[in-house]
């Protein structure tokens, strides 16, 4: 189903009801003579516009009765994409004699664009539901329900507040329905915004359906009608004696599980997870449940990598889970990329977007700052001199080791890029991929997959010729951040650097990410390293080796710190935290640099560190 379609009658961008009158002018018009096919058009434009306006049921009518009833029908075929404007037309027409048919459609047009009322027309208005079947208006009510939001904006409840008063009449005209009061119990605390009044409807109707039937269904909708009137502790029992008297359903498990997580009772919440675990150990609501449930009680990255390696193993799934997606949101690296720490993109924070082509003068920097850093700066304030005090630090200048990546040579105290520009081909391809947010390490991943086409030198290129961001919104280096993290989720895809190997094997990718890690430090050190946690994540084999590569580069950070300050230090840490199976002392280092940033944020960075005595825990290669 779409509601898009050629506009015959006013242009696209005016006002609906403008839009709806232009085309019920071209429908009299086409009526007038005769050509049926060419109204029911115009007609079906109208009420995709404005569905709710008088005239447009008014000439609906005429039209009918001038083709007759299956005509009128013949005039509205639903064809696959089907217009919505037609879907709705041919509901109202088949709704005269066919109520059920017609509500179904009627549904199917909610489902697709709940913001609309399709169905609160007079014919539905006026129905008499002791004619209908009550199971047919139950499926109505949970077809309806599902669209509408739990619960639902006021918008959106104004617009479908026909179906809470079809559940009335029908609840009263059924009485002995068990599977209607409860499918009207979920439908109705929808409508909390709207009517509050719905609420005691929701629960007085869901436990007269569970009195009548007390099955997993009619519990389910009383237990939810239960808690959204506040009474978590009744919303349990009932849920607990359901699941008593169907110990196989443990997805009733997950439900109260995120019920009391919710309220703060994460303890219960597992406790009863394992429950049902030990009965189903790969029940997959559980498991998804579960592991967010713990990493968000203690942060242990281990939680969630364990359930990648879970959805890994077991790929059919009950329904779509977004518990990976919940535990990570919000958090750099996990949902986001990481924030940066220099003090020129501060300086740039500070100054607004319109002034900074004319702004000129001079800045003093006390340090120097990584190339990708003073590169934005470069580029957004063109008229201005940075003068950087001190010397280069020889280790910021050059690689970290012999055979990192040198992205950028220095000068003096300026990098200039060590990679040409990269192809308008790569900079339009990585462009409509990049935004600074995704929804877990591994959809990141996903989403970087076109860029596998492009050569590894072309990858190199755009990480220190990211293209520019379209978003002002965005904040000063969170485009070109981005960028580079998604070059390097390219490189893992990279198929020049997978040719020849076996499925999934990112050998010769990681090795050039390391050599990007322990090239000169920049931004693109943080990017590559995140690349390389993401294949951690997907492949347990290169674990070991990836938590080898990111603890040590943490560790020289947190070793250079101690005579300079290394902006990108907090965001290693950051990395390592993620990092599957990282050294214990490691992971307490990165939290204590992270806890000591947080305390001390508002005065100078505590650049003090004690690497040199852990440096043990990795070798070198």
């Amino acid at each position: 189903m779409n509601d898009e379609r050629p506009a015959r009658g006013g242009r696209r961008d005016e006002d609906p009801t403008a839009r709806a009158h232009a085309e019920l002018d071209l429908a009299r018009a086409a009526l007038a003579e005769g050509d049926l096919a060419h109204a029911a058009g115009h007609v079906a434009g109208a009420i995709a516009a404005a569905p709710g306006l008088p005239e447009v049921h008014e000439l609906l009518a005429a039209l009918s009765a001038r083709a007759g009833d299956e005509g009128a029908l013949e005039l509205f075929p639903v064809e696959q994409p089907a217009f919505i404007g037609t879907v709705v037309a041919r509901a109202h027409l088949q709704g005269r004699h066919d109520p059920i048919g017609g509500l179904r459609m009627l549904a199917q047009a909610t489902q697709f664009n709940c913001s609309q009322p399709w169905a609160d027309v007079s014919w539905v208005r006026h129905l008499e539901p002791r004619r209908l079947d009550p199971n047919e208006l139950a499926r109505l009510f949970v077809a309806v329900m599902s669209s509408l939001g739990d619960p639902a904006e006021a918008r959106v409840a104004k617009a479908n507040e026909v179906y809470l008063d079809l559940a009335r009449r029908a609840t009263a005209a059924h009485p002995g329905s068990a599977l209607l009061h409860g499918a009207a119990a979920g439908l109705a605390r929808r409508f909390t915004a709207l009517a509050p009044a719905a609420l005691a409807d929701a629960v007085r109707w869901g436990a007269h359906g569970h009195r009548l039937r007390p099955d997993k269904l009619t519990s389910v909708w009383y237990a939810y009608a239960l808690k959204a009137d506040g009474r978590l502790d009744a919303a349990l029992q009932v849920m607990r004696q359901a699941w008593q008297a169907e110990p196989g359903e443990v997805d009733l498990c997950a439900d109260m599980a995120n019920w009391l997580a919710e309220a703060g009772r994460a303890d219960e919440a597992l406790d009863l997870l394992d429950t049902a675990m030990r009965t189903e150990p790969d029940y997959d609501c559980a498991v998804h449940t579960a592991a967010r449930l713990r990493f968000e009680r203690d942060g242990d990255v281990a939680h969630l990598v364990g359930l990648v390696d879970f959805m890994r193993e077991h790929p059919l799934t009950s329904h779509e889970h977004t518990d990976l997606a919940g535990a990570c949101r919000g958090r750099p690296w996990l949902a986001m990329v990481g924030g940066p720490a220099e003090s020129v993109i501060n300086l740039l924070h500070q100054i607004e977007r319109d002034r900074r082509a004319h702004l000129e003068g001079t800045a003093t920097v006390s340090a120097l700052e990584v190339p990708s850093a003073l590169a934005v700066v470069r580029r957004e304030l063109p008229g201005l001199r940075l003068s950087i005090e001190g010397g280069p630090p020889p280790e910021m200048v050059g690689p970290q080791r012999p055979d990192g990546r040198v992205l950028w040579r220095y000068d003096g105290m300026l990098a200039r890029p060590a990679v040409p520009p990269p192809s308008a081909r790569a900079l339009q391809l990585l462009g409509g991929l990049v935004w600074p947010f995704w929804p877990d390490p591994v959809a990141a991943y996903d989403q970087a997959l076109p860029l596998g086409q492009l050569g590894a030198e072309e990858l190199l290129s755009l990480l220190v010729h990211p293209p520019a961001g379209t978003d002002p919104k965005l904040p000063d280096g969170a485009w070109e951040r981005a960028s580079q993290v998604y070059a390097c989720l390219g490189l893992l895809h990279c198929e020049e650097l997978r040719a020849g190997a076996e499925p999934g094997d990112t050998g010769r990718s990681r090795e050039l990410l390391t050599a990007i890690a322990f090239g000169v430090e920049d931004w693109t050190t943080e990017a590559a390293l995140f690349a390389l946690v993401v294949a951690a994540w997907l492949d347990p084999g290169c674990r070991e080796e990836v938590r080898g590569v990111v603890g040590r580069r943490f560790l020289d950070a947190m070793q250079q710190s101690r005579d300079r300050v290394v902006t990108i230090r907090e965001s290693l840490g950051e990395l390592a935290l993620i990092t599957p199976q990282m050294v214990p002392e490691v992971s307490a280092l990165a939290r204590e640099v992270l806890s000591r940033r947080e305390e001390q944020r508002a005065g100078p960075p505590d650049q003090t560190g004690e690497p040199a005595r852990r440096r043990r825990w990795f070798g070198r290669r």
